[in-house]
């Protein structure tokens, strides 16, 4: 396999992910209205200068277009480049996130220029998260191609499914500039939220993720090789609850928050990886088979 098309792929699903990341930290600091103008962040001025007493929101708001727009054209090379595999499903998988990056990049255009209602903003994030998930799905084929799900992928996937469904469904009953719209796990039915019952079954979604995140990491501790997304999704689930405690407990400043939305991007990332190295089996492509030993 050429060391250079593994390097875009990683290249790819880092982009990504930094990209839901960066957009997780825009949300929980309130960031997005701070670059009124798109591309460049003011009207008459492309960088936000950074000065005495300026607020870093225009930096965060900016660095997080820097990270979207480079995400866009990495993908793309990957893949052109995915075009000299041997295995469909890595090419696929890099269109598909190709369709989501772009998708969501025309949407975060239409968010700084006009706006848009919440069920557009599912779709935004929707495109980002399932982006996300094929370019890490991507990437591991590349190292192993043998697809056989097992107990312990499945449930990481279904960890995985009610994840995206906890996230999108947080757009449709968060309020006007309620934190529940930004990524994160519900923190119960907050005044300025709408439709308390959906809230309610996001709560049970809640529930039931972390669940299976558990029963996914429970499995996956007892499989050689998948020690390290486990250990990385458990340790983050256990952040992002501990975080909530924090949150509701009334310590809600801006870095806890920002801190909050972040674990739960990392969080999605890390399910999507242990998710996509329990569904492959077999030695990494390009390793050599252990030797017999010889009688001297």
């Amino acid at each position: 396999m050429n060391r250079v098309v593994r390097g875009w792929f990683t290249a790819a699903a880092a982009f990504a992910l930094a990209s839901v990341v960066m957009g997780a930290v825009v949300c929980a600091t309130q960031s997005g209205a701070s670059c009124p103008n798109w591309p460049g962040c003011y009207l008459d001025q492309f960088l936000p200068t950074p000065a005495a007493g300026l607020s870093t929101n225009p930096l965060i708001e900016f660095a997080h277009r820097v990270v979207a727009g480079l995400t866009g054209p990495v993908v793309l090379v990957t893949a052109i480049l995915g075009r000299r595999l041997s295995d469909p499903r890595p090419r696929r998988l890099a269109w598909v996130a190709l369709a989501g990056t772009l998708s969501a990049g025309l949407f975060g255009m239409l968010i700084v220029k006009v706006g848009i209602p919440w069920w557009l903003g599912v779709l935004d994030l929707g495109s980002a998260l399932v982006a996300t998930a094929a370019l890490i799905q991507a990437r591991v084929l590349l190292d192993r191609p043998c697809w056989a799900p097992d107990r312990v992928a499945r449930t990481a996937w279904a960890a995985l499914g009610t994840l995206v469904l906890l996230h999108l469904s947080a757009l449709g009953v968060a309020g006007t500039n309620s934190f529940t719209r930004c990524l994160g796990w519900p923190l119960g039915v907050l005044d300025a939220d709408r439709w308390p019952v959906v809230q309610g079954l996001r709560l049970a979604l809640a529930v039931a993720a972390a669940a299976l995140i558990v029963l996914a990491v429970a499995g996956a501790l007892r499989r050689g090789g998948l020690v390290v997304p486990a250990t990385v999704a458990a340790l983050l689930l256990a952040a992002e609850l501990l975080l909530a405690v924090v949150l509701l407990l009334g310590v809600g400043s801006v870095a806890v928050r920002a801190v909050y939305a972040v674990d739960a991007a990392g969080l999605f990332g890390a399910v999507a990886v242990l998710a996509a190295r329990a569904s492959v089996t077999g030695a990494p492509v390009g390793a050599s088979a252990p030797q017999k030993a010889v009688a001297g």
